[in-house]
């Protein structure tokens, strides 16, 4: 039996420089584990033609060449590094979720037929769609408005409110040619992981069409570790005009508006089997009408709250992910960080343009230091904003800033006063 003093070996699917140096603060690096990258960030993350067989031999490749243990592999980010972490940790005997409970969380129309059998009619009216039905919108029979989203994407890729008739038939013209990016190596990997024929009827060319919600938009995170499902994170995921301005850490919202989450998100995290995983679960609350609907659940913790929890927590998230992969009991302090409250905060803008400045790396350094922030530039001097892969139907990220402050207006103020410093210039166009 191997020794547990003995430095376990950690591999980190496609990290990030300032990922992998949030990776380096968790307590026992270099004691306790060592962490190594596997897979670079341009094989997986945003990339324009997605080859999923020269990134599963890759993989495979670079854990062979290791020449030690593997103890652990994560993942932080969406397809295909969902499905890729526990397909790698089966084939080398690491703790991970199955196969099938990633997949029926992570593919949207068996996510709801799961939420459907554990909830009830809690869960939103929903339809499938085959794009490249030539009846599907006459077919389908979910009244207006609604969503319409491929069955696998992120980033709300390719999802469209549809108002009407002439909604949906634009919005199935552009999904008929952009959906294969994703749906073929989507289909090819699932193929190449083994999971359950019944769950590859359904493949990445299929869409689902939900019912429109409204309210306010929280999110929570937490772990299943043996069986055992804990929570140790929460969040208000703010709209404007449909699309995410900022992600505010810790949710200002009722306590049991959050335990109602952790009680619906346990009814489907056991409907699937998850175990032995992290995950993000996403729901709308309406003030109103008190009414709860989950949106879905992400099978993984994501890279990008790693700064927030440190900010407000004291420790980063991936502790958490850590610890469930190398069998051990997560541990987790809310609260016992220097601030009150943190963000990732979105700059976007919604109208096409070319890129002409961009800060430089010593210009984000110093807006940084001046700032205490993190700034994560998304675009380079040159790009065509409608160009860039990726992004939602609605809108353009240009930078992303993460901020802890003592309150809301603080918080937004010192954004502001952030942009107004960062030389980040679009060239805007009208449309000819």
């Amino acid at each position: 039996m191997t020794s547990t003093r003995e430095p376990r070996n950690v591999f980190v699917i496609a990290p990030t420089k300032l990922h992998f140096e949030e990776l380096k603060t968790v307590r026992g690096v270099g004691e306790r584990f060592h962490l190594i990258p596997l897979l670079d960030f341009a094989d997986v993350v945003h990339v324009e033609e997605l080859r999923i067989g020269r990134v599963v031999d890759k993989a495979r490749a670079q854990l062979d060449a290791f020449g030690g243990r593997v103890d652990a592999i994560i993942a932080h980010w969406d397809f295909p590094t969902t499905l890729l972490a526990p397909m790698l940790s089966r084939e080398r005997g690491c703790r991970a979720p199955s196969v099938d409970s990633v997949v029926q969380c992570g593919h949207k129309y068996w996510s709801r037929v799961a939420q459907r059998r554990a909830l009830g009619d809690e869960t939103p009216r929903f339809a499938l769609v085959d794009p490249f039905d030539p009846d599907a919108a006459r077919n389908t029979e979910l009244p207006y408005p609604f969503w319409l989203k491929p069955v696998k994407a992120f980033s709300s890729q390719l999802g469209f409110r549809i108002e009407s008739r002439v909604d949906f038939e634009r919005a199935l013209e552009e999904i008929r040619a952009e959906i294969p990016r994703i749906a073929e190596p989507f289909d090819q990997l699932v193929e190449e992981a083994g999971v359950s024929a019944r769950f590859r009827d359904i493949g990445g060319r299929y869409c689902i069409a939900e019912e429109y919600l409204g309210g306010l938009e929280i999110a929570h995170e937490g772990r299943v570790f043996r069986g055992e499902i804990g929570f140790h994170a929460t969040m208000d995921m703010i709209r404007e005009d449909e699309v995410f301005t900022r992600f505010e850490w810790p949710s200002s919202q009722p306590a049991r508006i959050h335990r109602r989450m952790e009680a619906m998100t346990s009814a489907v995290l056991r409907e699937v089997g998850y175990d032995d995983g992290c995950f993000n679960a996403e729901f709308f609350w309406d003030p109103e009408t008190d009414a709860l609907r989950l949106i879905e659940i992400n099978p993984r913790i994501s890279q990008s709250h790693a700064p927030l929890a440190m900010m407000v927590d004291g420790q980063t998230v991936h502790e958490v992910a850590i610890d469930v992969a190398l069998g051990i009991a997560p541990r987790f302090e809310p609260g016992a960080g220097e601030k009150a409250l943190a963000a990732k905060l979105l700059h976007r803008v919604r109208r096409d343009g070319v890129v002409r400045r961009v800060p430089t790396e010593e210009e984000v350094a110093a807006l940084e230091r001046r700032f205490d922030a993190f700034i994560e530039v998304e675009v380079e001097e040159g790009e065509r904003l409608s160009e860039l892969v990726d992004q939602d139907s609605y809108s353009y990220i240009l930078a992303c800033v993460y901020l802890g402050a003592d309150s809301r207006e603080e918080l937004l103020a010192r954004y502001a006063e952030l942009l107004d410093a960062m030389p980040l210039e679009v060239e805007h166009r009208e449309a000819a």
